[in-house]
């Protein structure tokens, strides 16, 4: 049965399209895959074979091609998110400083990262490529490439080896 969305994006799959909403001047690659109750709003860059799912807000952003991002994630207005990134359920990008004055400033995720459920992103903060987030990590600092960070404000996970741990 054909629908208004999929005769948009004759190559993108809706899982229900008819509760899904897709704004105007949005760009979606093909073999993508967007979840039910999920908006996606003007503007929107998203890339080949990704999924978006359910109860997603994807406001005007970049994101690259073979992106997961899971089920009541809200990826604020101006996020970068590179290619091969995982982004867990519940994670939610922050783009205002709440100072006054100041111009809004989103994250960017470069490639490989993987960003645990629930993890909160402050504004302007950048995930190093293949860096890993814990679930529930609020990302204050900049994430170096490939670094293990976990807790609120996240930090560092330190691997002790079997002789330190004695």
């Amino acid at each position: 049965m054909s629908s208004p969305l999929n005769d948009r994006f004759p190559k993108v799959q809706f899982y229900n399209p008819a509760l899904t909403e897709v704004q105007e001047d949005v760009e979606i690659g093909e073999g993508t895959r967007v979840g039910t109750f999920s908006l996606i709003h003007r503007g929107a860059r998203i890339g080949k074979n990704c999924t978006i799912g359910s109860h997603c807000n994807i406001c005007c952003c970049r994101i690259g091609d073979s992106v997961s991002i899971q089920t009541a994630c809200h990826i604020t207005r101006g996020t970068i998110i590179e290619e091969n990134v995982f982004i867990g359920p519940g994670v939610v990008t922050l783009n205002d400083s709440l100072v006054p004055g100041r111009p809004l400033k989103a994250p960017t995720v470069r490639a490989g990262a993987k960003v645990g459920g629930g993890t909160v992103l402050m504004p302007g903060v950048t995930v190093g490529r293949q860096a890993t987030l814990g679930s529930g990590a609020v990302v204050t600092k900049d994430v170096p490439e490939g670094a293990t960070m976990v807790g609120n404000p996240a930090r560092a996970l330190v691997r002790h080896t079997s002789h330190e741990a004695a």
